[in-house]
Protein backbone atom coordinates (compact mmCIF):
# COMPACT_ATOMS: atom_id res chain seq x y z
CA UNK A 1 0.00 0.00 0.00
CA UNK A 2 2.89 2.42 0.90
CA UNK A 3 4.53 1.83 -2.58
CA UNK A 4 1.40 2.55 -4.17
CA UNK A 5 0.92 5.90 -1.97
CA UNK A 6 4.33 7.03 -3.13
CA UNK A 7 3.51 6.00 -6.84
CA UNK A 8 0.62 8.53 -6.66
CA UNK A 9 2.83 11.24 -4.78
CA UNK A 10 5.49 11.09 -7.21
CA UNK A 11 2.88 11.65 -10.69
CA UNK A 12 1.24 14.21 -8.76
CA UNK A 13 4.76 15.91 -8.04
CA UNK A 14 5.86 15.89 -11.53
CA UNK A 15 5.49 19.51 -13.29
CA UNK A 16 3.53 20.03 -16.99
CA UNK A 17 6.76 19.73 -18.94
CA UNK A 18 7.69 16.42 -17.63
CA UNK A 19 4.64 14.48 -19.41
CA UNK A 20 5.04 16.50 -22.51
CA UNK A 21 8.72 15.70 -22.66
CA UNK A 22 8.02 12.19 -21.55
CA UNK A 23 5.40 11.51 -24.96
CA UNK A 24 7.48 13.36 -27.13
CA UNK A 25 10.57 10.53 -25.84
CA UNK A 26 8.57 8.03 -26.53
CA UNK A 27 6.64 9.16 -29.77
CA UNK A 28 10.11 9.45 -31.01
CA UNK A 29 11.29 5.75 -29.86
CA UNK A 30 8.50 4.09 -31.35
CA UNK A 31 9.02 6.30 -34.68
CA UNK A 32 12.99 5.19 -34.51
CA UNK A 33 11.36 1.23 -33.64
CA UNK A 34 9.34 1.83 -36.69
CA UNK A 35 11.57 2.88 -39.00
CA UNK A 36 13.75 0.29 -38.36
CA UNK A 37 11.97 -2.38 -38.52
CA UNK A 38 10.53 -1.36 -41.77
CA UNK A 39 14.15 -1.31 -43.31
CA UNK A 40 14.74 -4.78 -42.14
CA UNK A 41 11.51 -5.81 -43.43
CA UNK A 42 12.19 -4.22 -46.89
CA UNK A 43 15.92 -4.13 -47.11
CA UNK A 44 16.39 -8.10 -46.13
CA UNK A 45 13.13 -10.08 -48.49
CA UNK A 46 14.89 -13.43 -48.78
CA UNK A 47 14.63 -13.96 -45.02
CA UNK A 48 11.98 -16.08 -44.67
CA UNK A 49 9.81 -14.05 -42.63
CA UNK A 50 10.14 -11.17 -43.97
CA UNK A 51 9.26 -12.52 -47.45
CA UNK A 52 6.21 -13.87 -45.82
CA UNK A 53 5.04 -11.05 -44.46
CA UNK A 54 6.01 -8.76 -47.29
CA UNK A 55 3.52 -11.06 -49.63
CA UNK A 56 0.69 -10.83 -46.96
CA UNK A 57 0.95 -7.23 -46.88
CA UNK A 58 0.93 -7.21 -50.29
CA UNK A 59 4.00 -5.01 -50.43
CA UNK A 60 6.10 -7.59 -52.80
CA UNK A 61 5.24 -8.39 -56.55
CA UNK A 62 5.53 -11.89 -57.26
CA UNK A 63 7.60 -12.91 -60.01
CA UNK A 64 6.11 -12.58 -63.42
CA UNK A 65 6.79 -13.80 -66.84
CA UNK A 66 8.51 -11.34 -69.41
CA UNK A 67 8.74 -10.65 -72.81
CA UNK A 68 12.09 -11.60 -73.88
CA UNK A 69 12.82 -7.99 -74.92
CA UNK A 70 11.52 -6.34 -72.13
CA UNK A 71 13.29 -8.69 -69.55
CA UNK A 72 15.83 -7.20 -67.30
CA UNK A 73 18.73 -5.39 -68.71
CA UNK A 74 21.83 -7.58 -67.66
CA UNK A 75 25.18 -9.09 -69.07
CA UNK A 76 25.15 -12.09 -70.32
CA UNK A 77 27.96 -14.80 -71.53
CA UNK A 78 28.75 -18.60 -72.91
CA UNK A 79 30.65 -21.48 -70.92
CA UNK A 80 34.15 -20.61 -71.18
CA UNK A 81 33.15 -16.46 -70.29
CA UNK A 82 31.17 -17.50 -67.01
CA UNK A 83 33.98 -19.66 -65.74
CA UNK A 84 36.32 -16.89 -66.33
CA UNK A 85 34.07 -14.77 -65.10
CA UNK A 86 33.52 -16.79 -61.94
CA UNK A 87 36.85 -17.71 -61.26
CA UNK A 88 37.92 -14.52 -61.29
CA UNK A 89 35.80 -13.55 -57.90
CA UNK A 90 36.85 -14.13 -54.40
CA UNK A 91 34.27 -15.73 -51.65
CA UNK A 92 33.12 -12.37 -50.57
CA UNK A 93 32.32 -10.87 -53.97
CA UNK A 94 30.79 -14.07 -55.30
CA UNK A 95 28.60 -14.15 -52.04
CA UNK A 96 27.40 -10.81 -52.82
CA UNK A 97 26.53 -11.97 -56.32
CA UNK A 98 24.46 -14.54 -54.80
CA UNK A 99 22.89 -12.62 -52.49
CA UNK A 100 22.06 -10.04 -55.52
CA UNK A 101 20.60 -12.91 -57.95
CA UNK A 102 18.37 -14.04 -55.04
CA UNK A 103 16.97 -10.85 -54.00
CA UNK A 104 16.66 -9.56 -58.04
CA UNK A 105 14.23 -12.48 -58.63
CA UNK A 106 12.22 -12.59 -55.49
CA UNK A 107 11.25 -8.54 -55.58
CA UNK A 108 10.21 -9.21 -59.71
CA UNK A 109 13.36 -6.41 -60.08
CA UNK A 110 12.70 -3.64 -57.93
CA UNK A 111 15.65 -2.10 -57.49
CA UNK A 112 17.53 -4.60 -60.00
CA UNK A 113 21.86 -5.41 -59.36
CA UNK A 114 24.32 -7.38 -60.70
CA UNK A 115 21.58 -9.24 -63.55
CA UNK A 116 23.76 -12.24 -65.27
CA UNK A 117 21.88 -14.57 -67.60
CA UNK A 118 23.68 -17.53 -69.50
CA UNK A 119 23.87 -18.92 -73.23
CA UNK A 120 25.28 -21.33 -75.02
CA UNK A 121 24.65 -25.65 -75.48
CA UNK A 122 24.20 -27.42 -73.13
CA UNK A 123 23.12 -31.26 -72.69
CA UNK A 124 20.75 -33.17 -70.16
CA UNK A 125 22.42 -35.26 -67.61
CA UNK A 126 19.36 -35.96 -65.89
CA UNK A 127 16.22 -34.39 -64.76
CA UNK A 128 14.02 -34.42 -61.27
CA UNK A 129 10.48 -32.97 -60.31
CA UNK A 130 11.02 -29.86 -57.73
CA UNK A 131 8.63 -30.93 -54.75
CA UNK A 132 7.41 -28.27 -52.42
CA UNK A 133 11.26 -28.16 -50.10
CA UNK A 134 12.39 -26.68 -53.41
CA UNK A 135 12.31 -23.04 -54.62
CA UNK A 136 9.31 -22.93 -56.10
CA UNK A 137 6.68 -26.04 -57.21
CA UNK A 138 5.54 -27.15 -59.35
CA UNK A 139 8.22 -27.73 -62.00
CA UNK A 140 11.24 -29.71 -62.84
CA UNK A 141 15.22 -29.12 -62.47
CA UNK A 142 16.97 -30.27 -65.11
CA UNK A 143 21.25 -31.28 -64.92
CA UNK A 144 22.94 -29.69 -67.82
CA UNK A 145 26.58 -29.78 -68.86
CA UNK A 146 28.44 -27.51 -71.20
CA UNK A 147 29.46 -28.34 -74.61
CA UNK A 148 31.86 -26.32 -76.22
CA UNK A 149 33.67 -26.42 -79.89
CA UNK A 150 37.50 -25.28 -78.48
CA UNK A 151 38.24 -24.74 -82.57
CA UNK A 152 36.97 -24.95 -85.53
CA UNK A 153 38.47 -27.74 -86.85
CA UNK A 154 37.77 -29.71 -82.97
CA UNK A 155 34.42 -31.08 -82.62
CA UNK A 156 32.40 -29.85 -79.46
CA UNK A 157 33.27 -31.85 -76.01
CA UNK A 158 32.03 -31.30 -72.75
CA UNK A 159 33.34 -28.00 -71.09
CA UNK A 160 33.38 -27.93 -66.71
CA UNK A 161 30.32 -25.99 -66.57
CA UNK A 162 26.91 -27.33 -64.79
CA UNK A 163 23.53 -25.65 -65.13
CA UNK A 164 20.89 -26.15 -62.69
CA UNK A 165 17.68 -25.25 -65.42
CA UNK A 166 14.75 -24.57 -63.22
CA UNK A 167 11.84 -24.90 -65.08
CA UNK A 168 8.67 -23.62 -63.49
CA UNK A 169 5.48 -25.37 -64.54
CA UNK A 170 1.87 -24.44 -64.45
CA UNK A 171 1.07 -28.29 -62.76
CA UNK A 172 3.05 -31.93 -61.89
CA UNK A 173 5.39 -32.38 -64.75
CA UNK A 174 6.07 -35.26 -66.81
CA UNK A 175 10.27 -35.81 -65.68
CA UNK A 176 10.37 -37.54 -68.62
CA UNK A 177 9.75 -35.41 -71.46
CA UNK A 178 13.50 -34.96 -72.26
CA UNK A 179 15.87 -37.73 -72.27
CA UNK A 180 19.41 -37.80 -71.58
CA UNK A 181 21.10 -35.94 -74.01
CA UNK A 182 19.19 -33.69 -74.92
CA UNK A 183 21.08 -30.66 -76.03
CA UNK A 184 19.46 -26.87 -75.02
CA UNK A 185 20.91 -23.83 -77.12
CA UNK A 186 19.93 -21.14 -74.55
CA UNK A 187 20.53 -17.59 -76.18
CA UNK A 188 20.78 -13.97 -74.34
CA UNK A 189 17.40 -12.43 -76.02
CA UNK A 190 15.97 -15.73 -76.77
CA UNK A 191 15.63 -17.50 -73.82
CA UNK A 192 16.44 -15.35 -70.74
CA UNK A 193 17.97 -17.88 -68.34
CA UNK A 194 18.49 -15.55 -65.87
CA UNK A 195 21.74 -16.71 -62.77
CA UNK A 196 19.98 -17.31 -59.51
CA UNK A 197 23.14 -18.77 -57.84
CA UNK A 198 26.73 -19.27 -58.49
CA UNK A 199 29.47 -22.05 -56.85
CA UNK A 200 32.69 -23.00 -58.04
CA UNK A 201 33.94 -26.46 -58.39
CA UNK A 202 37.13 -28.35 -58.53
CA UNK A 203 40.10 -25.79 -57.70
CA UNK A 204 42.21 -22.70 -59.42
CA UNK A 205 43.94 -25.67 -61.89
CA UNK A 206 41.37 -27.93 -63.07
CA UNK A 207 38.17 -25.32 -61.91
CA UNK A 208 34.43 -25.85 -62.47
CA UNK A 209 31.36 -24.34 -61.81
CA UNK A 210 27.67 -24.94 -61.17
CA UNK A 211 25.30 -22.23 -61.63
CA UNK A 212 21.31 -22.15 -60.54
CA UNK A 213 19.29 -20.70 -63.73
CA UNK A 214 15.48 -19.68 -64.29
CA UNK A 215 13.67 -18.56 -67.64
CA UNK A 216 12.42 -15.07 -67.46
CA UNK A 217 10.67 -15.32 -70.65
CA UNK A 218 8.75 -18.72 -71.53
CA UNK A 219 7.28 -18.54 -74.84
CA UNK A 220 11.12 -19.91 -76.85
CA UNK A 221 11.37 -23.19 -74.27
CA UNK A 222 10.17 -26.38 -76.08
CA UNK A 223 9.15 -29.45 -75.80
CA UNK A 224 11.27 -32.15 -78.29
CA UNK A 225 8.57 -31.91 -80.76
CA UNK A 226 8.92 -28.09 -80.80
CA UNK A 227 5.51 -27.49 -78.42
CA UNK A 228 5.82 -24.29 -76.15
CA UNK A 229 6.07 -25.81 -73.15
CA UNK A 230 3.61 -25.19 -70.52
CA UNK A 231 5.73 -22.41 -68.12
CA UNK A 232 4.16 -20.54 -65.67
CA UNK A 233 5.39 -17.70 -63.21
CA UNK A 234 5.95 -19.75 -59.75
CA UNK A 235 4.17 -18.03 -56.96
CA UNK A 236 4.97 -18.51 -53.67
CA UNK A 237 8.65 -19.01 -53.39
CA UNK A 238 9.99 -20.71 -50.73
CA UNK A 239 12.82 -18.63 -49.92
CA UNK A 240 14.74 -20.66 -47.74
CA UNK A 241 15.49 -23.50 -50.00
CA UNK A 242 19.28 -24.42 -50.69
CA UNK A 243 21.30 -23.60 -53.65
CA UNK A 244 22.57 -25.88 -55.56
CA UNK A 245 19.44 -27.02 -55.60
CA UNK A 246 20.60 -30.77 -56.84
CA UNK A 247 22.33 -32.52 -53.68
CA UNK A 248 24.89 -33.83 -56.55
CA UNK A 249 25.59 -30.34 -57.51
CA UNK A 250 26.49 -29.16 -53.25
CA UNK A 251 29.66 -28.84 -52.35
CA UNK A 252 30.45 -30.47 -48.99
Amino acid sequence: MARADDFKKFIKRRPPWFWWTLAHLLAGAFAVASWSFCLFLFSLPERTWNYETLRKLGRITPVTGYDPIEAPEGASADPQGLLARFYSLDNEQLEAHNLYYKRNYITNFAKPEVVHYVEGSYRLTGTRALTKEDFFYPGLVSRLEAVVQIDELGEPSPYPVILELLLPLKSSPDVGIFSVGHQFDLKFLEHRALILHAVRTGSEKDPGLCLTVVPLAFENYLDPEGNALPLAAPDPLRVAAPFPVMTENRID
